[in-house]
């Protein structure tokens, strides 16, 4: 992932129980564009996060990364010491997806509602991300694309899986310690029989191989081709 502007800022989603969640909003050079809803890791909105959204806003979308933690600890950032990640599992640990998925379908209505954005919104995420992807992606069928980067646990999502229709694309890396290799076979066979479900396979690549800031695990090989991948069917199905 190549170095870009940061081109976002801070905003809040009106939600209808009452409450305000709050996102990091990134616009294109041109001001509008396509939407992406890009969910964020267990980490929450961290400069990971930030960007990867400013790398698809560089590319031409308008991306929102709502903070899902909100109800836990709002505005959490952690890096990735020992500490901070048994923080990090024990807010995933307590996160309510159903909750979750409900504040992603607002975020996509909120998001596409916006002057801003034209030609429809995606859903793209990151390990918890990737999963709840899916999991938004078969709640919301206006949804125009679902990407998932190592999504965890998706073998216990294989109906939504088969319920998407639209473009899902599914990454994750044969050294992936929280996806097992078993799981990316379920997944294979799953998507075999879906016309517009790719899953690809990424040589050598751990964990997180697309985040930027974890030098240990970073992949800039595998990150390239996911991301030319990504565009690739963002620019068929969004306009």
């Amino acid at each position: 992932m190549s170095d870009v502007n940061r081109s976002g800022s801070a905003v809040g989603i009106a939600l209808p129980d009452g409450g305000e969640m709050g996102a990091y909003l990134a616009l294109p050079p041109s001001g509008k564009g396509p939407g992406i809803v890009l969910i964020q890791e267990i980490f929450g909105v961290n400069s990971a996060m930030r960007r990867a959204a400013d790398e698809f806003a560089a590319a031409g979308y308008v991306v929102a990364v709502p903070d899902l933690f909100w109800r836990l600890s709002p505005g959490v950032e952690l890096g990735y010491s020992e500490d901070e990640r048994t923080r990090a599992f024990g807010l995933m640990t307590a996160f309510d997806f159903g909750q979750g998925v409900q504040d992603l379908g607002q975020t996509l209505r909120w998001l596409d509602g916006r002057d801003e954005t034209v030609g429809g919104v995606a859903l793209l995420g990151f390990c918890m991300g990737g999963k709840l992807a899916v999991i938004a992606g078969a709640a919301n069928p206006q949804v125009a694309a679902v990407i998932s980067f190592y999504g965890v646990k998706l073998d216990d999502n294989l109906e939504q899986i088969r319920s998407i229709g639209c473009p899902l694309q599914i990454h994750v890396g044969d050294k992936d310690s929280h996806v097992p290799m078993e799981t990316v076979a379920t997944l294979g066979k799953t998507v075999e029989d879906i016309a517009n479900a790719e899953l690809f396979v990424y040589a050598g690549a751990e964990h997180a191989f697309f985040n930027g800031d974890r030098g240990d695990v970073f992949h800039p090989a595998a990150a390239k081709l996911a991301m030319e991948r990504t565009l690739k069917v963002l620019g068929d199905v969004l306009d």
